[in-house]
């Protein structure tokens, strides 16, 4: 399974340009999951690509996108491996990342569902 692609396609959760239903597909071929890698499917989206994005959903939230300029995240994968890299307690004494993580999964729940129905239907036909 390929971790990265799962990152990148819930990452475009937060951007204007979105995914269209061909892109799901692309995606699911790229990330290849079988039934059994679920749990891990799951843990990436939620934990891993949420828990990266919650700072910016906060402040996002907070300033109701009005004064925020362009977003530019570095590569989703260097955004994703920093957030990982850092002690979980820093994100958990964090207010900001407390109140953005609950709203980025809200965020990112679409895609997950999407991106599930994209990997199930290419799995069962393969």
């Amino acid at each position: 399974m390929n971790r990265e692609k799962i990152w990148e396609a819930v990452s475009y959760a937060w951007t204007e340009i979105g995914l269209d239903e061909e892109d799901f597909q692309r995606f699911g071929r790229e990330i290849s999951a079988q039934p059994k890698d679920m749990p891990e499917f799951n843990r990436a989206v939620f934990w891993e690509t949420c828990g990266a994005f919650a700072i910016e959903t906060a402040y996002a939230l907070l300033l109701m996108g009005t004064t925020l300029p362009d977003w530019h995240f570095p590569e989703v994968e260097q955004k994703v491996a920093r957030w990982l890299r850092r002690p979980l307690l820093l994100s958990l004494i964090n207010p900001l990342w407390l109140v953005g993580y609950p709203v980025s999964c809200f965020i990112a729940f679409n895609y997950w569902l999407q991106l599930r129905r994209a990997v199930a239907s290419l799995s069962c036909a393969a």
